[in-house]
């Protein structure tokens, strides 16, 4: 005779126990093919933004979508709104090359500098070069000093270069 706390092996396999089996990836099934059918349907949840402007693509550092926008027709010398999310929480107006600058993509600093999208006036991208990415100083023309300060945040870079381009 067997004790009463050890299971026989005849006996059929209790059915909480296949509950507790097979519960969990029937459920993570379900949960991923909802999202799957939702993200077909045009859902992006957890998808970053994608760039509606130049000035977004160049502060998100995608320089493809950058040139891909500039191919057809924006201009990346012209202010262009950049949406809260993609830099920091606030919304700020900006040329391409100042949104690489305060996105501090140095590759794509360069790449705009090749294909003319400095303006005449470089005054902010300057002043936001000196406060997030010193290295392309030279890039826009200026002697690069040395610097030990670490790169102030957007909103500060902002408020201390002035909102408004310098014409």
């Amino acid at each position: 005779m067997t004790p009463s706390n050890e299971a026989d092996p005849r006996q059929p396999i209790r059915p909480r126990l296949v509950t507790r089996i097979a519960v969990p990836p029937v459920a993570a099934f379900l949960l991923l093919s909802t999202y799957v059918v939702a993200e077909a349907l045009g859902f992006r949840g957890l998808a970053r933004p994608e760039a509606a402007t130049v000035s977004e693509a160049a502060a998100l550092g995608h320089a493809a979508r950058a040139l891909q926008l500039t191919a057809a027709g924006q201009d990346p010398r012209a202010l262009m709104h950049v949406r809260p999310g993609i830099l920091d929480s606030g919304a700020y107006d900006l040329t391409a090359l100042e949104g690489a600058i305060l996105g501090r993509h140095v590759e794509l600093v360069h790449l705009l500098r090749r294909k003319g999208a400095a303006g005449i006036d470089t005054a902010r991208a300057i002043c936001f070069a000196r406060a997030r990415l010193p290295e392309v100083l030279s890039d826009l023309g200026v002697e690069q000093a040395p610097s030990s300060d670490s790169p102030t945040d957007i909103a500060t870079a902002v408020s201390i270069c002035g909102k408004e381009r310098v014409k």
